[in-house]
């Protein structure tokens, strides 16, 4: 068997989507997985709405809304009261909600999509070394006990929390627990506070149940609590749970579980994303709560990142553009585990004071608006922008999208039909959109930018949310495959363009 271009170890949902982005960019691939199977169980249950707009790329985010369900807002209650209400209704883009469906069921529908473009998981197939001495040699232990030697020329460690990639590269894991007993719970469940198309969080003097429904049937409960016996226990029972919700003050009545774990968390985020040509995505690169529902969203995107970058690389750009997936990626880590660090620590206070100041400012914050759309923009993973990148480039121009800036998918004026600017953009390929350029300027672009999708957009396309974010003078866009705006000029800068073209291999 020929060496591959790149080793993906670890398939889970990071790993198959890397492997989905490097072979719908013709890529070659092995994945391999030291488990002999897929997630059984709903350990990550939320898939965000920029995870949604990916999985349209791939064409299956609409599979997944039909196996999930929509949860269209986030309450949080203190001492039974209600004192914060976030709305995803107003989120930019085609998919305002969070999507509550089982990780067994994403993988599946990863599993599948990826399978349909030539990768399949080799299971019960374990790393054993890894060097780089400077070229990649990888050792894979087989179930059989035979051994194989390759040497990729790429590796992704998307193999978790214990990586044995970040591990045989000497790459710290830097953090440590956060000091609260967890257990989970997926339970029939009746009474008043029994959540419908939301998610709800009730804390009572530091400790914090976490509830939503994952069907009309099951609801999943998450307990964080300042109590250590739940967790020393290696089992949980009904009573657990049951004792805790009762002692959170929720009125809920626990009938039956299909599913009881306790668990430990910690944050913690690699000291380096990329090592040579080795680099980590998901939990190998970064740990925290389940404040927000943002793991398995932020792996996914991870990857995103990092593949188009090798395949430009792979037709010819400079290596150094990889240098920028960790100046990226690190950067939302970082603010990740700022985030839900601080998030646990509101949530799970025990001081009075505190308590009192944060259930008085909480319900007056949110109600602003500019809180609420930074609030869901973040857990959304909608805001995230690379405006600072040291790849990204912006000539400037009227409009409020900036270079860096994640791209909505905007409905657009079509007399009959219903459209929008996204329809189409199914190939990981760049594309430009010339904003109110002569037919002459669009030809230069499509010569100029032969590896690109050059396509010709007019103000009067747009409807009002467009027209604010693109302006109205005559400019250029440049879209990267990631779905964020790598490049914005007017019109004259074609040296500028060139120059950004060759660091993104599309001349």
């Amino acid at each position: 068997m020929a060496d591959p271009q790149v080793l993906i170890v670890g398939a889970g949902p990071t790993g198959m989507t890397a492997a989905i982005e490097l072979r719908r960019a013709g890529m070659d691939v092995r994945i391999v997985d030291k488990s002999d199977h897929m997630a059984r169980y709903s350990q990550a249950l939320v898939v965000q709405a920029r995870t949604l707009e990916q999985l349209q790329r791939y064409g299956i985010a609409e599979e997944a809304i039909a196996r999930g369900r929509k949860l269209n807002e986030a309450k949080f209650y203190s001492e039974g009261k209600l004192i914060v209400d976030f709305k995803l209704e107003h989120l930019d883009g085609r998919y305002p909600f969070a999507l509550f469906i089982p990780q067994s069921e994403t993988e599946k529908l990863l599993n599948g999509y990826m399978e349909s473009l030539g990768a399949r998981t080799e299971r019960s197939v374990e790393l054993l070394e890894l060097k780089q001495e400077p070229d990649l040699h990888a050792t894979l232990r087989h179930p059989d006990g035979g051994t194989e030697e390759i040497a990729p020329q790429w590796v992704i460690g998307a193999d978790g929390a214990h990586s044995t990639v970040r591990e045989k590269m000497g790459v710290s894991f830097e953090g440590g627990g956060v000091g609260l007993s967890f257990f989970l719970a997926d339970c029939e469940v009746e009474g008043p506070d029994v959540p419908g198309d939301e998610l709800s969080l009730h804390v009572h003097h530091g400790d914090v149940l976490f509830m939503a429904k994952l069907n009309e049937r099951i609801v999943r409960l998450i307990v964080a609590t300042h109590e250590q016996q739940a967790a020393e226990k290696r089992e949980i029972a009904i009573e657990d749970v049951q004792r805790a919700v009762d002692r959170i003050g929720a009125r809920a009545k626990i009938k039956s579980a299909e599913w009881l774990t306790p668990f430990h968390v910690n944050d913690r985020q690699a000291k380096h994303y990329r090592i040579g040509n080795v680099f980590l995505a998901g939990d190998a690169s970064h740990i925290h709560s389940p404040v927000g529902g943002q793991g398995m969203n932020t792996g996914i995107q991870d990857v995103a990142n990092l593949a188009w970058k090798l395949a430009a690389v792979g037709r010819g750009a400079s290596d150094t553009l990889l240098d920028s997936y960790e100046e990226e990626r690190g950067e939302v880590g970082k603010a990740l585990l700022r985030f839900t660090e601080r998030g646990l620590k509101v949530a799970t206070t025990s001081n009075p004071v505190v308590e009192r100041v944060r259930d008085v400012l909480g319900p007056l914050l949110s109600m602003l608006d500019p809180v609420q759309q930074r609030a869901v923009g973040f857990i959304s993973e909608t805001a995230i922008e690379y405006r600072s990148s040291s790849i990204v480039h912006d000539y400037g121009g009227d409009g409020h999208l900036r270079a860096g800036d994640r791209l909505p998918d905007l409905p657009l004026r079509s007399p009959g039909r219903q459209t929008t600017l996204l329809d189409g953009w199914t190939v990981p390929r760049h594309r430009v959109f010339g904003l109110n350029l002569d037919q002459d300027d669009i030809q230069t672009m499509r010569t100029d930018l032969p590896n690109a999708d050059v396509v010709p957009l007019a103000t009067t396309d747009l409807q009002y949310e467009g027209r604010r974010l693109f302006g109205d003078d005559g400019k250029i866009f440049v879209l990267r495959p990631d779905g964020y705006l790598g490049f914005r000029s007017p019109m004259g800068f074609r040296v500028e363009l060139l120059k950004y073209a060759r660091q993104d291999a599309l001349a």
